[in-house]
């Protein structure tokens, strides 16, 4: 298994030019490269170590399978609940056009196959991070990929960008991808700094410290870059992410009672839910109430979800009728709607986006009683829980985010979470 560990850090690394070149090739390249991975963790993982990952990881896979179902049904030929799209081109060239559910196949057929990456990154990762050595050796290849990206995020930011003169469409959405990268490099590196006895692997204490105040360094690091560009939603999606860390670090310090610390975690979720109610836009959907951004964006992004179908409109729906609803913001002006958890809806539908925040609530509490209850290798599933809960926020106060470059990384991530969540020797016994 550390060939395919090797494999797996070099193709984590490899998120740093995926994000330079997030096309058709680029996808097809992760899509291939990560079902390699996949086909090589399974052949190589021992009788043991495949019983102990149906089981822990069982769950991940049946819920992640959803979305990637829901989008292959909005790719069949289905008139009774095509998009309406399909019936004005229909009339307009006079033809019978049976339909479907999204109005571009082939960006359907795209977000299926990051799905399906995330999915076989996910899986491998899972496969390998049941050992904590190579679940080490991958965490240290995330945050070193994460600090490249925050490295390249401070050169698209402003005024960085404006002295490079690299404002410009297609650079203002390649520094969206790296934002992906940077903000799971924050919490992840932050907890693996905390974690004292994740780290003994033949090194000195000497070393161990060094190793701890890196991994410390490249949070701050990771955090400032991220807020520099993303400014007040990524500073949000951040301070969520660190404070759930330092509250699973301090519940396992004073040792509290793990409903003592699931009573303080829903009393915080209720003030922050409370206050960020209380600070949203008026008369919008919830989707893009609690950004920061200009008030003809949000009203033009509220005009198009009000305007969508139940089902939503599958991937590329935002691009395509943004000609409609965006006129004001110039042919080449980024983003085109508000939100990225406004692009979900717009992909999805409203009652599959909010499903998979459920779905991923879940997981966010999942991996923090994992990492409450687990021993040495607690900070795994930490990590796992405080990015998905950075980028949950971020969904809602950053635009629409490309997904390619972060795809690799947030499969490796919830893969080591998954692998560390219980220990073999607990499950064994129970």
């Amino acid at each position: 298994m550390w060939n395919v560990t090797a494999f797996i850090c070099i193709l984590i690394g490899a998120s740093i030019p995926v994000g330079f070149i997030d096309a058709s090739p680029a996808m097809g390249l992760v899509g291939a490269a990560t079902s390699l991975g996949l086909l090589a963790s399974v052949t190589a993982i021992r009788p043991g170590e495949l019983s102990f990952l149906n089981r822990v990881a069982g769950p991940a896979v049946a819920a992640a399978l959803v979305p990637m179902l829901w989008i292959i049904v909005q790719m069949l030929p289905l008139p009774f609940w095509a998009h309406p799209v399909w019936k004005f081109a229909g009339e307009t060239l006079d033809a019978s056009l049976s339909g479907s559910i999204t109005i571009d196949t082939g960006a359907s057929l795209g977000a299926l196959l990051r799905c399906l990456s995330l999915l076989s990154v996910m899986i491998t990762a899972a496969a390998i991070a049941i050992d904590a050595r190579r679940a080490d050796m991958v965490t240290r290849s995330i945050a070193a990929t994460a600090v490249a990206a925050a490295l390249i995020l401070l050169l698209y930011s402003d005024p960085i960008k404006a002295w490079l003169g690299a404002a410009d469409v297609a650079r203002d959405e390649t520094a969206n991808g790296f934002l992906v990268v940077t903000l799971i490099g924050v919490p992840l590196s932050l907890v693996r700094a905390l974690d004292v006895g994740g780290h003994a692997d033949g090194r000195t204490a000497a070393q161990l410290v060094r190793l701890r105040r890196l991994l410390a360094a490249s949070a701050l690091f990771c955090a400032v870059s991220a807020c520099w560009y993303g400014r007040r939603g990524a500073a949000i999606a951040i301070v969520a992410g660190i404070a759930l860390v330092l509250m699973i670090f301090a519940a396992r310090k004073l040792h509290l009672h793990r409903w003592s610390s699931a009573a303080a975690a829903a009393a915080i979720a209720l003030i922050a839910l409370a206050t960020a109610i209380a600070n949203r836009h008026p008369d919008v959907a919830l989707a893009i109430a609690f950004v920061h951004a200009p008030t003809d964006l949000v009203q033009s992004t509220h005009n198009l979800l009000a305007d969508l179908p139940a089902l939503g409109g599958g991937a590329g729906s935002t691009a395509k009728l943004a000609s409609t609803y965006m006129d004001w913001q110039g042919a080449t002006t980024r983003p085109v709607v508000a939100t990225s958890a406004a692009g979900l809806i717009a992909q999805f539908g409203s009652a599959m986006f909010w499903t998979l925040v459920a779905v991923t609530i879940m997981g966010i509490a999942a991996f923090t009683a994992g990492a409450r209850n687990r021993g040495r290798d607690w900070s795994y599933s930490a990590a796992a829980a405080a990015v998905l809960l950075t980028l949950l926020l971020a969904v809602f106060t950053l635009p629409e985010l490309p997904a390619l470059p972060g795809v690799i990384v947030l499969g490796a991530v919830i893969g080591t979470g998954l692998a560390q969540r219980i220990s073999r020797s607990r499950l064994q016994a129970g």
